[in-house]
């Protein structure tokens, strides 16, 4: 479950658990509280904003920026191969190579971000605007200064962008970990093949049949053994019952 347990939201998986032990202040947890805020907020400005023609253009001036070739590196070439040079010369003509993206009005910001062409610094030129008081913090920065932003609201903006981009994904995947929650208590039969898993790989059939967990929650617990491991021991389960009963029946 790579995709939840990621960098960008350790401190949303685990303040939680040291708030309930006594670790996290009440300082450090209203902090905490108010970042989660406008995280929350933000998504709901990119999924509630549909997107103009205006917009795309600044969406699409941000795109060309980003992709200009900065004048050291046509002087570094001064000397280059005429194909390099060339190479060069159509990159820096501000040609704009985003025209499709005027497809994309009418649709969600959200929608857009899912593109994966698509960066949220993209959006901060239109974002600026949507959500002023969120930008609060770096008003000395001129707004179409989008390499200005601090390191703390970058970071903020990218767990954003992971959280829309991937939707769908991490949707899934909670979905099967919301399975393996239900399924910590189902035991596992002394008679499980663990050989005949199709998937599950011979350092992890070692460890489970050198251990032989009583329990789908025991193997997760296994130093090593992954959650994709236990979701497979979970299914063989099924299809090994169904096989026994079937060969008892003949």
């Amino acid at each position: 479950f790579r995709l939840h347990l990621r960098i960008d939201n350790a401190d949303r998986r685990l303040t939680p658990h040291g708030r309930r032990v006594g670790l996290i202040s009440d300082a450090a947890w209203a902090d905490f509280l108010a970042k989660q805020e406008r995280l929350e907020a933000m998504k709901q400005v990119l999924e509630r904003t549909k997107l103009t023609r205006e917009m795309v253009e600044k969406i699409c001036v941000a795109m060309e920026s980003e992709t200009r070739i900065p004048r050291s590196a046509r002087d570094d070439n001064e000397d280059g191969d005429d194909g390099s040079r060339a190479s060069l010369d159509r990159a820096g003509k501000g040609t704009r190579p985003y025209r499709d993206l005027d497809g994309t009005i009418g649709q969600s910001c959200a929608q857009l971000l899912k593109r994966p062409e698509i960066l949220i610094e993209h959006l901060v030129p239109v974002l600026r605007e949507l959500a002023p008081d969120y930008f609060d913090m770096i008003r000395e920065h001129p707004p179409e200064s989008v390499p200005a932003l601090p390191s703390e609201l970058r970071n903020e903006l990218k767990s954003v962008e992971t959280a829309v981009k991937y939707a769908g994904y991490l949707h899934q995947q909670q979905r099967a970990i919301e399975r393996l929650k239900k399924a910590e208590q189902r035991s596992i039969p002394e008679w499980f093949d663990y050989h005949s898993v199709s998937g599950l790989s011979r350092e992890m059939q070692e460890k489970l049949l050198k251990i032989r967990p009583r329990t789908l929650g025991h193997a997760s617990r296994i130093p090593g053994v992954t959650p994709a491991a236990v979701s497979l021991v979970n299914v063989y389960i099924e299809i090994q019952a169904k096989r026994r009963e079937q060969a008892a029946a003949l």
